[in-house]
């Protein structure tokens, strides 16, 4: 009873030590084949795909990785050639790297005699069985060949399970074995109460391999008899055959020397002749020959290169944390300058002041860079000789006044005019310096151009806690004081020719009929478009860059926290990139391809349109058009989109997708009137008038970007066309579009 005891303990133990293996070892030549080609810039899986399906512990690993990805269809999942055209070249190296290689058992035991089979010897019994039970499977029927390959290579992954765990106790019962003419996997259970093809069973279940490969570990040493009455384990039978006539090869060593059964016998047990066999068995050492050159098992001193293998790797491993900790440290920079962009953007819209923009900007400005006092000076205003000018002083509170631009020279030093430079303010912004209030230490102080177009439009003066900083921070300068100097330009253009037509409105008014302030202002959508086409130019390398580099950092960081916040920004700068790329569509669409278009056609258009947009499988639409209905003269494709968004929007305003939205089309005096009605949620005044401008939103903040008006209003402007909304809360709305007729 004690002994059944202690067999039961010592078979769990070993269990336990298999089951925490997380893959098989390699020798360090076989390490040499294919870390050699693992080079990141130069690696594809494809280079050692001859290596990894003649190594058991390699090709283990692979087809493990490939059942936990789905990589490919089920029934090829067996083949490491082809999931590995299916492997991501990443996974593939990733899973190579963290192969244990057996370089320290060699060390270890260089000085004792372990006997057989050692690891090069089972690595080529294997490789024998696999290209044996291949050719069988050729001649027989039922098996693919190239799943009894795998089979064949992996049928003793319990043996180097064993090796790996306890190498000299499998020595000593294989020593016993050979004593004894008794098979390996009997003279185990006497002594470990388990054996290789139980605990090779074990671990192709904790692996996933496929399940025929599994039952071929497990079932290749049971009687020949007992398989064939089971289908499923004819793949099992097969490998038992092909172990048999390996053995009788001679190529390698299992560990086995119990009696190998006749050629004439393993014939009739797998239904195959037997002179086919004797074929087999005579062409597998040239065979195995020809594989085996793919695991370099001959080559010299392999440890040693496998040595310093290991050595140029970390080499350039160092070499690369230290790249990749540079661009880390960078893109943390970038990202906090996406946010001063962000902020800053966040208060710019056409109905501010320019003056009320540079004192956002120089709040921002100290608060980001740490600065002490900030001035911003606007020195492209509408009046000549009056410089509007920001302060913020060290805690923060900032005050608006005018200066006098000198008479005798230019506000903006000769070296800021046309050209990104950060000067010392000494000597050369007295003019400023001296009409203002606040003491600046000059010692500190630094002066940079707003840049609008190549041109300063104004000047960034600023107090610079850390003059060591200066360089560090100068890239980082460059890009604020761009964006900044790019909207404050546009801001300005706007308020100089508001000023313009003040002045000229101003004379002419008495004398002439007034022209129309539409021809005059500028057009508020045009100031828009070049207001978007500047700050495009100015975010889109930065946010392409940060995405880029986060994108890279995030590949190789293994931190699971920081690769999220990675992947955050990623998608942060992208989001920032699509707010530009809404507003650049909105300002500046294709202009329209106008024809005579059927109203009707473009009226069913939009709703399937909207259909998709909103997710509704079908739209409640009730469409009326009046029978004297012509054709309408515009780009049809654009009035569909347009619409499609007016409908989205009607759709939307009730608390379920299934509330009527009536459509209308009549003759207008001047072409067409359409009428798109709801009775959903309502608008109030206020919304109302807000309604159709771009990034106007009713809904919380982050659920719509609010484009869908204002892209309808805009296109429907651009041909030709007008659009009103009339609404009350509770009530619903209704849109009237009118379109010129053809």
């Amino acid at each position: 009873m004690a002994k059944r005891y202690i067999d039961a303990t010592a078979s769990r133990k070993v269990e336990l030590a298999v089951n925490e293996l997380g893959s098989l070892s390699v020798p360090p030549c076989v390490a040499v084949q294919y870390l050699s080609k693992l080079a990141p810039s130069r690696f594809s899986p494809a280079s050692v795909a001859d290596t990894l399906e003649c190594e058991p512990a390699c090709a283990a690993a692979i087809l493990s990785v490939a059942q936990r990805q789905a990589a490919g269809p089920v029934r090829q999942r067996h083949a490491v050639r082809l999931v590995l055209d299916r492997l991501d070249a990443n996974d593939v190296r990733d899973t190579l790297l963290r192969i244990k290689v057996a370089a320290g058992f060699e060390i270890d035991f260089a000085d004792q005699q372990l006997g057989s089979p050692d690891r090069k010897d089972l690595i080529l019994h294997s490789l024998a069985v696999a290209c044996c039970v291949r050719r069988i499977a050729e001649a027989a029927s039922g098996i693919d060949p190239q799943l009894a390959w795998s089979a064949g290579l992996l049928h003793d992954i319990g043996k180097f399970a064993l090796q790996d765990v306890m190498p000299k106790s499998l020595a000593a019962i294989a020593r016993e074995a050979e004593a004894t003419n008794a098979a390996l996997y009997a003279a185990e259970h006497r002594h470990l109460g388990t054996n290789h093809t139980l605990l090779g069973k074990q671990l192709a279940q904790r692996w996933r391999l496929p399940e025929p490969i599994m039952l071929a570990i497990w079932l290749h040493h049971r009687d020949a008899s007992a398989l064939e009455s089971v289908g499923e384990a004819r793949i099992a039978l097969l490998v038992k055959a092909a172990d048999s006539i390996a053995r009788r090869a001679g190529i390698g060593q299992s560990g086995s020397f119990d009696i190998v059964d006749p050629l004439g016998g393993i014939a009739e047990s797998i239904g195959v002749p037997a002179k086919t066999l004797q074929q087999i068995h005579d062409d597998l050492p040239q065979e195995v020959k020809r594989r085996a050159e793919a695991l370099g098992l001959e080559i010299p001193r392999a440890t040693a290169r496998y040595c310093d293998l290991i050595q140029t790797a970390t080499a350039d491993l160092a070499q690369q944390h230290t790249k990749l900790s540079a661009e880390s440290r960078s893109l943390q920079a970038d990202s906090g300058y996406l946010s001063f962009a962000q902020e800053f953007l966040h208060d710019v819209s056409a109905s501010v002041a320019a003056i009320d923009l540079a004192e956002e900007f120089a709040k921002r400005w100290q608060r980001f860079f740490q600065t002490g006092t900030v001035c911003v000076c606007l020195t492209a205003g509408p009046r000549e000789s009056a410089v509007d000018t920001v302060v913020v002083e060290a805690l923060g509170h900032s005050y608006k006044t005018v200066l006098e631009a000198p008479a005798d020279e230019s506000p903006i030093p000769k070296p800021l005019a046309s050209r990104f430079v950060m000067l010392d303010a000494q000597d050369r912004i007295e003019w400023l310096l001296d009409q203002l209030e606040v003491d600046f230490n000059r010692g500190q102080t630094k002066v940079l151009p707003l840049l609008s177009d190549g041109q300063a439009v104004g000047l960034v003066v600023f107090e610079l806690n850390y003059p060591a900083d200066a360089g560090l921070f100068a890239e980082k300068f460059e890009m604020a004081a761009s964006l900044a100097g790019t909207i404050l330009g546009l801001a300005l253009a706007r308020e100089r020719q508001e000023h313009l037509v003040e002045r000229l409105s101003h004379e002419n008014g008495r004398h002439r009929p007034m022209l129309s302030e539409t021809h005059l202002i500028c057009n508020p959508v045009e100031a828009l478009a070049e207001m978007a086409a500047g700050v495009a130019h100015e975010l889109n390398n930065p946010l392409s860059v940060i995405t880029g580099r986060a994108q890279l950092i995030a590949q190789a960081e293994s931190d699971g926290q920081k690769r999220n916040a990675l992947e955050r920004i990623v998608e942060n700068a992208r989001e920032a990139s699509s707010l530009v790329d809404d507003l650049m569509a909105y300002a500046q669409p294709p202009q329209p391809r106008v024809a005579s278009a059927d109203i009707r056609q473009i009226v069913e258009e939009a709703i399937e349109l909207a259909g998709q947009k909103t997710g509704a499988e079908q739209i409640n639409s009730q469409v009326h058009v009046a029978k004297e209905v012509t054709n309408v003269l515009a780009d049809s494709a654009q009035i569909a989109s347009a619409l499609a968004n007016i409908i989205a929007n009607a759709v939307e305003s009730y608390a379920n997708a299934m509330g009527p939205v009536k459509i209308t089309v009549e003759p207008a005096e001047t072409g067409l009137r359409l009428q798109i009605s709801d009775l959903g949620c309502g608008m109030d005044e206020p919304t109302r008038k807000k309604a159709a401008g771009p990034f106007f939103s009713a809904k919380p903040a982050g659920r719509k970007r609010g484009m869908g008006l204002a892209f309808a209003s805009r296109l429907i402007q651009l041909n030709g066309g007008t659009i009103e909304l009339e609404s009350q809360p509770g009530h619903g709305t209704t849109v009237t579009v009118t379109l010129p007729a053809a």
